[in-house]
């Protein structure tokens, strides 16, 4: 019993540390996609001044401004994929938490039945050994 306690507690130990990277990389996504649309506000800032140059660039900024949306749409697929692996992650820790909580009370009953049965087991030879 102790070893899979021991098993337990390693397996929880990973699934925190997976839950943990995939927090990180939910928020590297979610980073990512701010970037995405502060660069997409820029452009279109950019395509909004007039500027006399600024006609020669329009073709290049609005293929720019496409790939930085679909980009972006790109991104935000990930983040729901990325969501719902950080959630499952979680609910595995939980599950691995319950399951070592119940090992744990398991292993209390146990001890709690050796402990009992060794105390009735000495009151039986006190009782044998006191009489003549």
């Amino acid at each position: 019993m102790k070893q899979r306690l021991k098993k337990i507690d390693r397996l929880i130990r990973v699934q925190q540390h997976l839950h943990r990277k995939a927090e990180l990389d939910l928020a590297s996504l979610q980073r990512k996609e701010g970037e995405l649309k502060e660069a997409q506000e820029v452009l279109l800032q950019t395509m909004g001044e007039s500027d006399a140059l600024h006609g020669l660039f329009v073709n290049v900024l609005a293929k720019r401004l496409k790939d930085l949306s679909l980009e972006e749409v790109r991104t935000q697929a990930e983040i729901v994929g990325q969501k719902s692996l950080t959630v499952e992650r979680a609910l595995q820790v939980k599950r691995s938490e319950r399951m070592q909580s119940r090992l744990k009370e398991d292993i209390r009953h146990m001890r709690e039945r050796e402990e009992l049965t060794e105390i009735l087991e000495g009151m039986a030879r006190k009782e044998r050994t006191s009489l003549p």
